[in-house]
């Protein structure tokens, strides 16, 4: 059986909550810092979100093309008894519109965190973190411990010996597929 196959209908909408738990998540942590972000985690938020839109613009996809097999199918019906096709064909040009747009935010993202390449910090890193990152690095917790035994040397102690942190490297996302042109109902 294919993996895309094994996931129920409760799956995918569990994931696409989720997916809109963390979103929030990471607006609600953004506002409410207080202390300075570093620009290599800001490279590395902005890489995530282009990877995140590109995916956005993959999901409007699928869920085209899974409408499209359901109604060549005939598993689709209207609520009020017409043909469904009308409504399908609307939902495909906002599916388009929505492809083109999430792709259009990745790029941006993506031209964002390409442009934050060359920037980087005018202090120690180390010394301007703020009071809750100390706290959250100092604190050890049972969960943790086996990390510990695989990487003995603490963040903080390796981040000592180097001059200035490079960023990570980033994997660009591929470039998402041409628009797809809209169909007329």
């Amino acid at each position: 059986m294919d993996e895309v196959d094994t996931h129920t209908d409760e799956d995918i909408e569990r994931l696409a909550a989720d997916l809109f738990g963390h979103v929030r998540d990471l607006n609600q942590a953004a506002e409410g810092r207080s202390g300075r972000i570093r620009p290599v985690a800001l490279h590395s938020v902005l890489g995530n979100l282009a990877q995140t839109a590109f995916g956005l613009a993959r999901a409007a996809e699928q869920i085209d093309a899974v409408l499209d097999r359901e109604l060549s199918a005939g598993r689709l019906g209207h609520g009020s008894g017409l043909d469904p096709t009308p409504v399908v064909v609307q939902a495909h040009d906002a599916l388009a519109r929505a492809h083109e747009h999430a792709a259009e935010l990745g790029e941006s993202f993506r031209r964002s965190q390409g442009a934050l390449t060359a920037v980087h910090g005018t202090t120690d890193d180390a010394d301007t973190l703020d009071k809750g990152e100390v706290a959250a690095a100092e604190q050890t917790s049972p969960d943790l411990e086996p990390a510990k035994n695989d990487f003995p040397t603490s963040i903080k102690e390796a981040l000592a010996g180097q001059a200035k942190p490079e960023p990570p490297a980033t994997q660009r996302p591929a470039t998402p597929h041409p628009s797809r042109p809209r169909r007329e109902p």
